[in-house]
């Protein structure tokens, strides 16, 4: 009997020892990968890239839809009985032409714009994936130089959107201090970024009111 509790107690202490040694975090990945000066400089790019292609398929659908109003008034033109017959028969054979143009460029603009969807979203998946690599070796190169046996990340969601760590000690959370190490050095990068961001935000918002206000 005396064996077996020297035994239990023996075992008791060691995993009183494992615990002894864990070092806790946790940690706000999303609001990391938000804050990190490489994400917002990649974000700048990407909407330079959306803003691009945005003005490139206004400026086809434009065109498609300047064709299709001058398909329109040509068939009203064949149609009109106060016009001579030589004349409603010019308008029919324009009226020929003018629909085939008009559905190669259809075609063209709904390719261009399936084409160049599923590249932005292609183009902004790949930067993620560099991103979160980076991100991940950085903080398990800080985990490692300040001794943290594990970092529990505490953004994650379930499925039906529940946090997935619904409670922790706050007082164990690192996110802020992450942010700052992975971020030293590059403060006027950060915010050089997030103030082009900011503009081009503004300038957007401008336009649109722009918009509906014609």
């Amino acid at each position: 009997m005396k064996t077996r509790v020297f035994a239990v107690f023996f075992v008791f202490c060691a995993l009183l020892a494992v615990n002894a040694a864990d070092k806790v975090a946790y940690l706000n990945m999303e609001k990391v990968f938000e804050n990190y000066y490489k994400t917002v400089q990649e974000n700048y790019q990407f909407e330079l890239q959306k803003q691009d292609f945005d003005e490139r398929h206004g400026i086809m659908r434009d065109e498609y839809q300047n064709s299709l109003k001058e398909a329109q008034r040509t068939e009203s033109d064949m149609k009109n009985e106060l016009l001579s017959q030589e004349a409603r028969e010019d308008s029919r054979r324009k009226l020929g032409v003018l629909m085939e143009r008009l559905q190669v460029k259809r075609d063209e603009l709904v390719k261009f714009r399936q084409e160049g969807m599923q590249s932005l979203q292609n183009t902004r998946a790949q930067v993620e994936d560099n991103l979160i690599k980076d991100l991940t070796d950085l903080v398990q190169r800080y985990a490692t130089e300040k001794g943290y046996t594990h970092v529990y990340e505490v953004s994650g969601r379930s499925l039906n959107r529940v946090p997935v760590l619904l409670v922790y000690p706050k007082e164990l959370e690192i996110t802020d201090d992450v942010v700052s190490q992975i971020n030293r050095g590059h403060e006027s990068e950060l915010q050089e970024a997030r103030n082009k961001v900011e503009a081009m935000k503004k300038r957007a918002a401008e336009n649109a009111d722009s918009s509906a206000a014609q």
